[in-house]
């Protein structure tokens, strides 16, 4: 399976977005692993970036509320891509709706998982976190 590098991440985000989602860990994206808040920080942004580059209205705003479990199998396709996992996790009146695999492991807290955005929307709040993805 090759892999493929790009100059900037703005460069990466975009030749991933504009195809079909390739192959698990077929792209390569260079993060320190080792540095669980900085690789956070560059997952975050290929998250916001990509969300927006694919669903985001005619002022750039993406609605999460809005969007359907096939869009956020989308964007966990595009992350395997390129070897890490997203997990979504939907809260409404504290109801859980976990989009992609739920972790029910504990976390270590330095594990990149222990990582998290939360982002509050009119119907409720997202918790997005990410995991490397192991290879088969």
């Amino acid at each position: 399976m090759a892999t493929e590098k790009f100059g900037s991440l703005d460069d990466f985000i975009e030749q991933l977005v504009s195809s079909s989602p390739r192959e698990p860990n077929s792209t390569q994206l260079e993060i320190d692993h080792e540095d669980y808040e900085n690789c956070f920080q560059v997952l975050v942004e290929v998250f916001t970036k990509s969300m927006k580059y694919l669903f985001s209205d005619s002022n750039g705003r993406v609605n999460l509320d809005e969007l359907t479990e096939d869009d956020y199998q989308l964007i966990s396709k595009y992350f395997n891509s390129f070897g890490y996992k997203v997990y979504i996790d939907k809260i409404v009146d504290g109801d859980t709706t976990s989009y992609g695999t739920t972790e029910n492991k504990p976390i270590n807290e330095h594990e990149l998982k222990a990582q998290c955005l939360k982002i509050n929307t009119q119907n409720g709040m997202f918790v997005i976190y990410f995991d490397i993805l192991l290879p088969n």
